[in-house]
């Protein structure tokens, strides 16, 4: 069963209006884009500038360089000194992002870069909790359950970490030095839960900044009357376009399908966010989005795993810095 519901009439500019301050009320206008100097991890570029225009934001560019322990690369009768391989390094990151700000300003996109120091996942969540950004956008590929239990992998560790939404895009489906990518017109949120989905307030402003309609679809094939209500008002009184539609008996592959046939669209997923033994056992639907998506994909944490993770990030920063 499809239902299609048209927004209450406003024009479209004061739809984007609205939106944008919504976006921005959640931070959105403020992207962080870790880059590892990989072109592959600039696959992330297009789609990140796409939510700054929409947004009228930023995004900064950031890059973590390891510690250098004291005893690394000493030879027999000198003394080490760790800073000065360290300050080569900041010296090298410094260039290859100021060279990709150059690059994006031309196309109108404000950017700014930061460097820091320590392990990438536990500085890019530390950055984006305390700097209050609305998302972390990267180009990774999601890893096998077997292979991330070998090699945890940057997502593997952010999906445990984070508090801000992922955009994500799987480099394998991206065009290196292709086209730039077309912005979506429809964005597909799969709704997991018997409820409405935390994905829903970001879906909505998503969809009214980049002027997309929104596709649900529903995990449950029995009647869901009142959550379909839930959802269409919310959208409606955003004067967003809405479809609702069951997902029948495999909501994955019908989610993936839908984002093939509608070249350009963007998946807008909820998650608890499971890690270790959790998301093994249990799986994850958004982990498994993720690793089969056709193009980006927003995974938004459940809002008390966003609050008990800020919390854990503000106690870790103030416990450094009183020990400095």
């Amino acid at each position: 069963m499809t239902q299609q519901t048209d927004p209450t009439p406003q024009t479209q500019d004061d739809v984007r209006r609205l939106a944008v301050g919504r976006g921005s009320a959640l931070n959105l206008d403020r992207i962080l884009a870790p880059l590892n100097g990989f072109r592959r991890s600039e696959q992330i570029l297009p789609f990140a500038s796409m939510m700054a225009d929409w947004f009228s934001g930023e995004i900064t560019l950031f890059h973590s360089l390891p510690s250098t322990h004291p005893a690394h690369g000493a030879r027999p009768g000198q003394v080490h000194y760790p800073d000065a391989p360290h300050d080569r390094g900041t010296a090298l990151a410094a260039a290859y992002l100021e060279e990709v700000v150059s690059r994006l300003g031309p196309h109108g996109v404000k950017s700014r870069w930061g460097i820091a120091t320590g392990d990438t996942s536990t500085m890019i969540t530390s950055r984006s909790t305390t700097s209050s950004f609305g998302i972390v956008a990267i180009a990774t590929t999601v890893r096998s359950r077997a292979h991330r239990f070998i090699s945890p992998g940057l997502l593997d560790d952010l999906w445990r970490k984070t508090a801000a939404p992922l955009l994500i895009i799987n480099p394998h489906h991206a065009t290196l030095n292709g086209t730039p990518p077309d912005a979506p017109k429809t964005l597909i949120v799969p709704c997991t839960r018997g409820k409405t989905d935390s994905a829903l307030p970001i879906a909505s402003a998503l969809a009214g900044a980049s002027r997309s309609g929104v596709k649900i679809i529903l995990a449950r094939s029995e009647s869901t009357g009142k959550i379909e209500d839930e959802i269409i008002n919310t959208f409606t009184a955003d004067g967003i376009s809405v479809e609702i539609e069951q997902g029948g008996k495999d909501l994955l592959k019908h989610v993936n399908g839908l984002q093939i046939e509608n070249p350009g669209s963007w998946v807008v997923a909820g998650s608890r966010m499971r890690s270790g033994i959790r998301r093994a056992v249990f799986g994850s639907n958004a982990d498994m989005l993720a690793r089969e998506a056709n193009g980006p994909i927003v995974v938004v944490p459940d809002p008390k795993v966003t609050r008990e993770r800020r919390r854990s990030a503000h106690d870790a920063t103030r416990d450094l810095t009183s020990s400095l």
